[in-house]
């Protein structure tokens, strides 16, 4: 049985327990949550949970008989820090929610994180440490780069691309066929109907360039 560490106690983080705990309790794992590791060694004092912050990111041994999941929800942040312990040796594995729906001929990376209730349509392809908060979708023939975060209740419809670093916000839409460039923001409510340039801010319905 390994060790599961999560990287970051913000939050996200806390959150992320909650799921990883429904998942161990469910059975059917070959991890059990250790703790946390994050760089502000305190960050769990007002919340009553029993499992504790094993020490900081910055300078953190990896652990053999551990695998981790990194619950940073900053996609630039969360890459860095993954590919960082990568180097070093971390395993990483996908958390996926027990209610999440995952249809056939999916291809995924590792580090990638499904709240409850999202759901995949098929033959969709996933890199690495992508996050997908609760409610979101993708249609079929997606490509969903690494870094890439979803917020909740979004619509990735079918054949869109998804670049790195991309973030959706909250019930954001894309319409079939477009693609987003490498970090643009997609902002809540905003339905995209055309193909995004990396690093834009698209904001409204029609979804415009925030000027």
């Amino acid at each position: 049985m390994k060790d599961l560490i999560i990287v970051g106690a913000g939050g996200f983080g806390r959150e992320l327990l909650s799921y990883a705990l429904d998942i161990e309790r469910g059975g059917m794992v070959e991890w059990k949550v250790k703790g946390f590791i994050n760089d502000i060694l305190g960050a769990l004092d007002n919340y009553e949970i029993n499992y504790p912050i094993l020490g900081p990111i910055n300078g953190h041994i990896v652990q053999e008989n551990a695998v981790y999941i990194c619950a940073i929800g900053d996609s630039k942040a969360r890459l860095s820090i993954g590919r960082e312990l990568q180097l070093k040796g971390a395993k990483f594995i996908n958390l996926i929610h027990s209610s999440v729906t995952i249809r056939e001929r999916i291809e995924m990376g590792v580090g990638n994180i499904f709240c409850p209730y999202s759901g995949v349509n098929p033959d969709v392809k996933f890199g690495d440490f992508v996050l997908v908060n609760g409610g979101s979708w993708f249609g079929h023939d997606c490509i969903i780069e690494d870094g890439v975060t979803v917020s909740s209740n979004c619509d990735i419809t079918g054949n869109c691309i998804l670049e790195e670093g991309v973030f959706l916000g909250t019930r954001s839409v894309i319409i079939p066929k477009r693609k987003i460039g490498k970090y643009a923001k997609i902002s809540a409510g905003a339905v995209v109907f055309t193909h995004v340039k990396p690093e834009r801010t698209m904001i409204g319905n029609p979804a415009k360039i925030l000027k």
